[in-house]
């Protein structure tokens, strides 16, 4: 991959970051689905606590919940996953690339007020949120429930410019949007003003080999 992606005759981006961000075709019936699944369990499990500040996070093992729109899920993921790995060499026919990886899965379940401080995931090489309700948001609030991403290099938080915005990235959170990132950005959940459940699922991906993984001996 090229590391200075142009974008004119003279202006190109240097040390870019890919960031994949879509939204899944068809994902309504599955998203009813794991609405439901995520209930049950949020009804029968006191659940754990990592970056959340409030709202309920199921234990790390969705990736293995038993159901098929899980499985339709996972299949999401590893599309995203194959094409992010596919950067490192120009591959553009995804049934080439090959690539190997573990991952481990969590639902986030936010309420009115909660949010999501800022980090990082460590141990794992890509980091995967994708959305399966949002609730219905408060109008008047700024930044109400959006992830952001923040650049992680200490010169640009220093610089003083005005206008100078380059440091971070907002995205707003719709039903079967997926985004995907490279582990080491910090990245925050603002809080959620609204009625309703806001549920997203979290997922850790850790490369362990293949000739598109990245990886060197």
């Amino acid at each position: 991959m090229d590391p200075l992606i142009p974008l004119s005759e003279t202006v190109a981006l240097g040390f870019a970051t890919p960031v994949l961000a879509r939204r899944t075709q068809g994902f309504e019936p599955v998203n009813r689905a794991l609405a439901a699944q995520t209930r049950a369990v949020m009804a029968a499990d006191g659940g754990a606590r990592y970056s959340n500040r409030g709202g309920w996070q199921s234990r790390p093992d969705f990736w293995d919940w038993p159901s098929s729109e899980v499985a339709t899920w996972r299949g999401w993921v590893h599309d995203a996953i194959l094409r992010m790995s596919a950067l490192t060499t120009g591959e553009t026919d995804l049934g080439r690339v090959d690539v190997r990886y573990e991952a481990s899965a969590w639902v986030n379940v936010n309420r009115h007020g909660h949010y999501n401080i800022s980090h990082i995931h460590n141990e794992c090489h890509w980091a995967v949120v994708y959305y399966v309700e949002c609730g219905a948001m408060e109008p008047g609030w700024e930044y109400n429930g959006k992830i952001e991403l923040n650049d992680p290099r200490t010169m640009a938080k220093a610089s003083t410019l005005s206008g100078y915005g380059f440091r971070s990235v907002l995205f707003d959170p719709v039903p079967g949007a997926l985004i995907v990132f490279p582990s080491w950005i910090e990245h925050s959940v603002h809080p959620f003003y609204g009625t309703g459940d806001r549920i997203s699922i979290a997922c850790n991906v850790r490369i362990t080999g293949g000739r598109h993984s990245g990886l060197t001996a």
